[in-house]
């Protein structure tokens, strides 16, 4: 009987010893499941970012510098909102500048649209964005054209209200290995 019940304690103990082995495996599987959804909360965190920080960031090229038809497309956008090609001038390149740490370049380019009115520049702009730009408007500024008037003379309404409008454009562009 004595053996008998060392066997039974030792079978016990065997059970209990397997019990406290899968105790233990099944704190750390819970604890690897915790770690592992954490993970999986940073990684959904990080693409919610890199998503609202695409869609912020629209129109950067992969691949060479934007295309050099900057001209043309103004030029085409005054077309298209009836205005005079002529009134697109003055473009001056900027060296080109790389954001910090997201290998994104953009190029700068500086020109003027010359005496157009606040509701000629707005259609313009309207005509600009309609397309699909790569181009985005980064500033303006605007500059009243004093209208030269003869003594005595008057000035047609509205012709007193033009302004030269300093744009500034940009385009970001990643390049990639070639």
């Amino acid at each position: 009987m004595k053996g008998q019940s060392l066997l039974i304690a030792l079978w016990f103990l065997l059970g209990v010893a397997v019990v406290a082995w899968s105790g233990l495996r099944l704190s750390s599987a819970h604890a690897q499941l915790r770690a592992a959804d954490t993970a999986r909360s940073a990684v959904e965190r990080d693409l919610s970012t890199v998503q609202r920080l695409r869609a912020q960031v629209r129109g950067v090229s992969l691949g060479r510098r934007p295309d050099g038809d900057l001209i043309g497309r103004v030029q085409r956008a005054l077309a298209d909102a009836g205005l005079p090609v002529s009134a697109c001038s003055g473009v001056q390149p900027r060296a080109d500048q790389t954001r910090p740490g997201a290998g994104v370049r953009v190029q700068t380019v500086v020109m003027t649209l010359r005496r157009l009115l606040p509701e000629e520049f707005a259609a313009w702009l309207a005509a600009w964005r309609a397309g699909d730009q790569t181009w985005r408007l980064a500033d303006v500024q605007l500059t009243r054209v004093p209208t030269p008037t003869a003594p005595g003379t008057s000035v047609a309404r509205g012709e007193d209200n033009r302004y030269d409008i300093a744009l500034v454009l940009a385009a970001p562009y990643v390049e990639e290995d070639q």
